[in-house]
This record gives C-alpha cells, structure tokens and sequence, in this order.
C-alpha cells in the first residue's frame, strides 16, 4: 500500500466514524474526546489529517450534504420519467434510512437534513450556497422529470412544469418525514 493510499483510508475512515456525531449532536458538544472514542483513533492522529474541530466538521458535514445518502441530494433525472424518478428517489430513501438506522440514528432523514443545513450555515458561512443549489436543482429535476412523461397532463396554462415539479418535490419531501411509516408509492395527482 502507497503512503498516501493509508493517508487517504485513514483520513476517510476519521471523516465517516464522526460524521453520525454531527448529524446527532450540535458541533459545541461535540468534543476531541467523543471523536476519538468514535473514530477510535489517537487525538494525535485526528489532527495529523485535519486542523482543528471545524475542519473536520466541514469536511464529513459538505460529504454528506452533498451526497445521495442525504434526501435533499438532488438526483439527476437523466431521460427519465415520472414513475422511473420517484423509483431512484425512493431507492435514495431507503438508502439513507439504512444508513441512519446502521448508526442508531431513529430521527427522520427530513430532519437530519434539516439539522445539517442549520448547523452548517451556523458554522460555515459557504454551506447557504450549496444547500441553495440543491433546492434549485431539485426544482429543476423534478420539472424535467415532468417533460420526460409523455403520459402526464395538465393544462400549462394554468400550470408550469415547475410549479408541478414543486408539488412533486413537496410530496417526496413529506413521505421521508413519515418513512417507512409512509407509503412508498407514487401518488396519483390529477392537475386541472
């Protein structure tokens, strides 16, 4: 193995033992202590690869925010249609529902989402940008996702492919504040 192959493994593993940390708890409780005992690594060896506390915290929460495992992640639609997108979405769910639950984690994944965004605009200043640029291309998704269904139908004059988008996001939002009590499937929307 390379020096910087376990530069790298180490670095990952400190980052993915004391990201639940973060999700969980606020950054000031948060000690040098309770990321040793998490990473079960030395503090020595935590700073060898980060700076400080906030460094650290940059790095896991910006991994998470901006990865799958994350509900507001924005997947990419690709050519996809309505019910083949609500599918990934779900998949995207369920995946962060096992993550979360691999941790011990029982709060909603809507919530831990919510959480992270509170926190990091609390602590890092940037972090408003990225959770802006998933809203936006969320929004944006879930409009093309519209266009790519050649089955739905509603009269644009009265309603956008965005404005449509916006309910179809409201509604995949809703259903990972009540997962898995919530049904999975995809619901059936008439627009006038």
């Amino acid at each position: 193995m390379k020096p910087q192959d376990k530069t790298a493994g180490t670095k990952e593993k400190i980052l993915t033992r004391v990201l639940p940390l973060f999700l969980v708890n606020s950054y000031e409780s948060i000690t040098i202590g309770l990321m040793e005992d998490a990473t079960r690594f030395t503090r020595g060896t935590i700073y060898r690869y980060f700076n400080n506390k906030e460094d650290i915290f940059r790095q896991a929460v910006f991994r998470y925010y901006d990865s799958p495992q994350n509900v507001l992640f924005a997947l990419h639609p690709e050519k996809h249609s309505l019910a083949e997108y609500w599918k990934l979405k779900i998949g995207q769910l369920e995946s962060a529902y096992s993550y979360l639950r691999g941790y011990g984690i029982l709060v909603d994944m809507l919530a831990i989402s919510h959480y992270i965004e509170i926190q990091g605009m609390r602590i890092i200043p940037t972090f408003r940008d990225l959770i802006v640029s998933h809203k936006h291309r969320n929004l944006k998704y879930w409009s093309l996702v519209l266009r790519n269904t050649p089955d739905i139908s509603f009269n644009t004059q009265r309603m956008s492919f965005q404005r449509a988008g916006q309910i179809y996001h409201g509604l995949f939002l809703q259903l990972c504040s009540s997962y898995p009590k919530g049904k999975a499937t995809l619901p059936a929307i008439s627009f006038p």
